[in-house]
This record gives structure tokens, sequence and C-alpha cells, in this order.
């Protein structure tokens, strides 16, 4: 021992933790690297055992097995999961050997190199690559669910307007088919949109449209809605509501919180054979609790959380709520969480479900509430107001006029972009302009650019049915003063007008 500890000076110098024992293991030399990584001084580990440095959490056969070795005159190799002396843990790689002379063991060498990084970024990698095959699985089976749910209302488009041919075929069959063809295409439709929302919700591209909502009365139409198919069931439907109609008007995306509510109901409809489907609201300080119960199949208690998982359901298509590949209530549950709230389940196999969601309680500002209800003559000054309409499709046109249109408000139509350049440079009368972004000829970023090189003063609002982050930076970037989605809502649609035409 002597002779080693003469060698200290060499020994401080190796980049590893070195520990020296005598022959029943009690410490007698550590090296400068061992107190930075263990946290005790040399004074406090001298003549103790390294079982202070054991964490509890290995086995008690790797030690028996570590003591074996040595004592037997062989080295030991492998990996300790150690305490420090703050009580974090940390991993070692240790190689152990005894040090013998003339044959007799006089003392035990350590010499360890910690390698808790490398323990963790291994972890990682693995839990990654678990993750990522998981995922693999699923959007392989999820594949596969999209040819088979897509193949379904094909078959039904396609064999029946087949079946339409036949010149001999009797009107009640003929209005039958059309009818069959009808309701598959809309089942097609409603996969589309599915996949092409949770699409937007897990690229974070979905887009809340807050506007004022009446509470009370989307509650009393999607009522009217369910009501004939309730009691065609012979279910009990009913719905509660908790506040005032004027304090029902709330600042939220109503079209989320509408389809929020239809999937829920939709899901107990088909999965409640008999008894009752009750939904509504109540309001618990700055939140409103929404509520949809059934006296349906129920869920097993271990699924109640994986039913809100993507593609969860391709297996169980029992638990989906729709016909989209298990989406449907993944779809929900994103659309409650960017309304900022939660949603949850209580089921009883075999006893009904009640799915349970929040979102915060914004009563309706003044001024949104004064848009709602505004006349057109009340939101747009009493001089003459023109306004230049550039869009290719006429029913939108259409739409933006009746939306728009006021005693002193004139409008000027172009169906694509080279025609709105050409109106704007003959009619200086133009206050405003509301831009299609894809169109024919010229799309709606040039028409804006060259647009603003005339009248650098003229507002546009671009209007696309496109709705991520880039289109509407290069919407910004074109000089467009504000950006609307399609489908239009009319109230936010005269908040950004009136914005623009106030400044």
């Amino acid at each position: 021992m002597d002779q080693l500890i003469k060698s200290s000076a060499y020994l401080n110098q190796i980049p590893a933790v070195i520990i020296i024992t005598d022959s029943v293991g009690d410490i007698e030399y550590v090296s400068p690297l061992f107190s930075e990584h263990a946290g005790y001084s040399n004074d406090e580990v001298i003549g103790r055992n390294p079982r202070i440095l054991q964490s509890g959490l290995m086995p008690k056969a790797l030690y028996e097995d570590l003591w074996q070795t040595i004592l037997s005159g062989r080295v030991w190799r492998g990996e300790l999961q150690n305490k420090k002396k703050t009580g974090e843990l940390y991993w070692e790689k240790a190689v152990i050997s005894p040090i013998q002379n003339e044959g007799v063991i006089t003392n035990f060498l350590a010499i360890k190199e910690d390698i808790t990084a490398e323990k963790h970024l291994k972890d990682e990698l693995i839990a990654s690559n678990i993750h990522a095959k998981e995922r693999d699985r699923l959007k392989s089976k999820f594949l596969h669910n999209i040819s088979h749910e897509i193949r379904t209302p094909m078959n039904g488009i396609l064999g029946f307007a087949h079946l339409l041919k036949n010149p001999h075929l009797s009107k009640e069959d003929m209005f039958l088919y059309t009818d069959i063809i009808r309701l598959s295409a809309d089942r097609l439709l409603g996969l589309v949109d599915n996949y092409t929302i949770i699409s937007s919700l897990e690229a974070d591209e979905t887009k809340v449209e807050i506007t004022p909502t009446a509470l009370n009365e989307l509650l009393r139409d999607l009522y009217a809605s369910f009501n004939s198919a309730m009691a065609d069931k012979g279910l009990l439907f009913n719905y509660s509501i908790s506040l005032s109609e004027e304090d029902s008007i709330i600042e939220t995306d109503g079209g989320k919180l509408s389809l929020i509510l239809t999937n829920l109901i939709q899901n107990a409809l088909k999965f409640t054979r008999e008894g009752r489907i009750d939904f509504g609201y109540t309001r618990k300080a700055d939140l409103l609790e929404f509520y949809v119960s059934d006296s349906g199949i129920g869920i097993p208690l271990d699924q109640t959380e994986k039913i809100f998982t993507p593609f969860y359901s391709i297996d169980s298509i029992l638990l989906s709520g729709d016909d989209g590949g298990g989406l449907g209530l993944a779809i929900t549950k994103g659309f409650v969480e960017l309304l900022g709230g939660s949603i949850r389940v209580d089921s009883v196999e075999g006893s009904g479900s009640n799915f349970v969601f929040t979102t915060p309680y914004s009563p309706v500002n003044p001024i949104s509430h004064h848009l709602l209800t505004a006349k057109m003559d009340d939101v747009f000054p009493l001089s003459p107001f023109c306004i230049l309409l550039v869009e290719d499709d006429s029913t939108s046109t259409l739409l933006l006029e009746q939306m728009l249109k006021g005693r002193n408000i004139t409008f000027l139509v172009a169906e694509n972009g080279f025609e709105a350049v050409e109106l704007v440079q003959l009619h200086p009368e133009i206050n405003l302009v509301l831009m299609d972004i894809k169109m024919p000829i010229m799309n709606g970023y040039e028409a804006t650019r060259l647009i603003k090189k005339q009248r650098p003063d003229l507002p546009i609002i671009a209007q696309s049915a496109f709705t991520s982050k880039e289109e509407r930076q290069k919407a910004k970037e074109a000089g467009c003063a504000d950006f609307i989605t399609k489908p239009i809502n009319k109230s936010e649609l005269l908040e950004k007008v009136q914005e623009l035409i106030h400044q």
C-alpha cells in the first residue's frame, strides 16, 4: 500500500475516479475526481466502506457477483447506479480488480467513469425509438383504415350510380339510389374533412376564430337538429342552460364549439339503444362546464383516456364516435384545448357515459355585440363608400355583397387579379378591396403588389380558404392590411372593415 500511496502523484493525473481499499473493503485512497463526482471529501470517506455510495436500487445479486469475482482474484466489470452525498443518483462504469502480494490479496483497486449523461441519452433514444415505432404502427393502420373507410362510401356512390343507368328504373328506385349516393358522398366528405382537421391540429396550424356567439341559441339549434333522430330511436332527449339570453352571448369560436357538442351527441346517439341523452352547460366562476351524458353501452375503464388519442380506435371503431378512422374524439379534444379548456369522460361499461369539457366564460364585449346586431349604416360612413370585390366564385361574391350591403355602399367586381388592377386604375373612388388569393390569370398576391404601387394607402383584406401561417405572412408581405379565412364570419368581417376604414 505504501508503494501505491507513493504513486498518488501519478494517480491524481488519471482522468478517472480511482478508489483503493484495504483487503476488507475500507477506503484508503480516493483520487481528486472522486470528490467532484460523489460530493464527499477525502476525510469523509477514508476508513469507510464504499457501500455509503449505494443507491439501494441495484439488485443484491449484482454485489454478490462482484465480491465473488474479486475475492477469487479476477477482475469485475459492470455498471452501478450510486448516490452522491446530496442524494442525487448517478451512473458509473466500474472496473474493480484485486491487488495481490505473493498470492495474497492486500487491496482492491476501482477505476470508475461517470456515464450518467450517456445513460440518459441512451434511455431517451430507446424511448424515442419505441414512440416512433408505435407512431409508425398506428399510422400504418391509419393508412389501411383510410383505404377501408373511403372504399365503403365509394362503393355506394359508384355502385348506385351504375344502377341509375337502368332505363327501366322506377321513379321510387331512382330517388332511393340518388339519396344513397348523396349520403355516401356526405360521408366521404366528412372523412376528408376529419383527415384535414387532424393534420392541421398536429401541425399546430388550426386557427381559432373568436366571435360573439349566442350560446343558448346554439344549444337550441343542436336540440332541434337531433330531436327527430332521438325520437326515431325512442330516446328521451333534453338540454339544459344556466345563463340568461344576454349573459349567454360569449366570445368563443362558435363553429368549433358547435362541432365539439355535435361530435359528442352523435357519439351518444350512435351507442345508446334505449334510455336518454342529455346535454347542456353550467357556469362555474370563470369557466363554462359542458356535458353530454347518455345511458348507452359505456366505455371500459382502461380505455377512457386512450379514446382521445388520434388513430387509437382503428381496431375498435366502436369507440371512435364516427366512421373516420378513430379521429372524432381526437378532433374533439384538440378543439376543446384550442378553446382553452379540457375534456374528460366518466363511464361504466354497460351503464352509459358522461363527457364533460370546459371552456373559459368570456362575456361578449360591447364592440363585438354592436357588430353582431349592427346595421351597415352604423358600420360604414354616411358618405358614399365603394368596395372592390375580387373573387372568381360568383356565390362567394354574392355572399359578400349580402354581408356588406347598405344604403351608401356600391360594389365593383373583378373575377381575377388582372381585372382588379385595371379597376383600381379606372376607379379612384374605391375605398376598400376584398382580395381572394387563389384566382386564375393573376393571383391575389401579385394583384395586391401592383395595386399598392398605384395606391399605397388603399386598404386590402385578403380572403382565403388557406389558413396556414405562411399564407398570412405572404399576404402581409404583398401589402394586405388584414387576412380573413373562409368560410367568412360576418361579425369578424365587419370588425376588420370597421378597424380599417376608421384608422
